[in-house]
């Protein structure tokens, strides 16, 4: 959507506003009319009931008498996500989506540098656990409460005291595997990840860096059956270490290892959908793990208004439906939303630290796992 048509439709909502003031209607009847329909969709039930529908049109019309008709989100979820920001627009189509795809340490940069310089660009951050908490401790977010989501923003594991970051989805994580080759058995456990078979043939990202490898060493350090100990035996297999998630699932399709330990579940959806020969072990025997995303709406941002009034939507029955096609639970508001797979809070997972602990006890394992797969 360009900027000319977002004007215009910002400047037909306000005029309508002002013809129904004249004739005495109220402002939540004007509010309603700039709502967009979806196909297919109530929007009452979509947006979790009258009541809050009625606080979405009224955050959406604050949005709008602001001039915020664009919205600027940092991101690795770009890729994944499009049917999101679609959505989005289409249910509040006087505000343009614009999402940048980027990750890790070049994200953590940007978003400093911005912030140091005054030239504000992100409005907003979606991010991983290390990565949102590393900036929400340098104050680089505003608090924000969204009024659908109480279960998680109280909640230590899901959230900071100081109410700078919502937590919008869950990933969950299993092990991808390739169907074409045939190794006498199919991994459904962490303990079958050590059978003689697969030698050399799994992958996974850099445990000892930050990122989803370390997410997950860190859950099996804690954990007291697997521990440390598990670390060396799988060391002893001899995996293949990738960059990034994206190259660990690459390997499993080319064919260059059998089965990747990290697969995240909306990877394995996109491939399969693109007739990819692989399978996905989920929920694995022995604990599970999710990469949980974070958001965040950058202190002074220029659109704060569209960026609250999108984390907000992000929690609701209609997200929550749509982020599911992509391979994302729900974290809040859950009940209905139609899976293909389970939903990470229903399943045995592995002990994760509050999410104030979650930096200090990933860096503190860090030398430990570093050490156990250092070659």
């Amino acid at each position: 959507m360009g900027i000319t048509s977002s004007k215009r439709k910002i400047a037909t909502a306000l005029g309508l506003a002002a013809a129904l003031l004249l004739t005495g209607c109220g402002s939540d009847s004007t509010v309603a009319e700039g709502l967009g329909e979806r196909e297919g969709v109530d929007t009452t039930a979509a947006l979790g009931g009258a009541d809050a529908q009625a606080k979405f049109e009224e955050q959406y019309a604050a949005a709008l008498e602001a001039g915020q008709d664009s919205l600027n989100i940092y991101t690795p979820l770009t890729a994944t996500w499009p049917a999101v920001f679609e959505a989005f627009g289409e249910r509040f189509p006087g505000i343009s989506v614009e999402p940048l795809q980027i990750v890790g340490a070049e994200l953590d940069t940007k978003v400093s540098q911005e912030q140091s310089s005054g030239q504000r660009i992100a409005d907003l951050v979606m991010t991983g656990d290390v990565g949102a908490v590393s900036l929400a401790d340098r104050g680089y977010f505003s608090e924000y409460h969204p009024f659908n989501a109480d279960s998680v923003t109280d909640d230590p594991q899901f959230s900071l005291k100081e109410g700078t970051l919502t937590t919008v989805s869950a990933s969950p994580r299993g092990l991808i595997y390739d169907t074409r080759q045939d190794l006498g058995k199919t991994p459904k456990s962490w303990d079958d990840l050590l059978d003689p078979a697969f030698k050399g043939k799994i992958t996974m990202t850099d445990p000892a860096t930050d990122g989803g490898g370390m997410q997950w060493a860190d859950l099996v350090l804690n954990d007291d059956k697997l521990g440390d100990g598990y670390l060396k035996k799988l060391a002893a297999q001899e995996p293949i270490i990738s960059s990034t998630t994206a190259e660990c699932h690459n390997a499993v399709v080319q064919g260059r290892a059998y089965v990747c330990l990290m697969g995240a579940m909306g990877n394995y959806l996109t491939l399969t959908n693109d007739g990819a020969p692989v399978e996905i072990s989920y929920p694995i025997e022995g604990g599970n793990w999710a990469t949980y995303w974070f958001a965040g709406v950058i202190k002074d941002a220029e659109n704060a208004k569209a960026a609250e009034l999108f984390v907000t939507w992000l929690n609701s029955p209609e997200a929550n439906s749509v982020k599911a096609k992509s391979g994302h639970a729900p974290v809040a508001n859950a009940e209905g939303t139609e899976m293909a797979f389970e939903n990470p809070a229903d399943v045995p997972l592995l002990p994760r630290p509050d999410l104030v602990d979650v930096t200090n006890r990933q860096a503190k394992g860090q030398e430990v796992t570093r050490s156990i797969f250092s070659r």
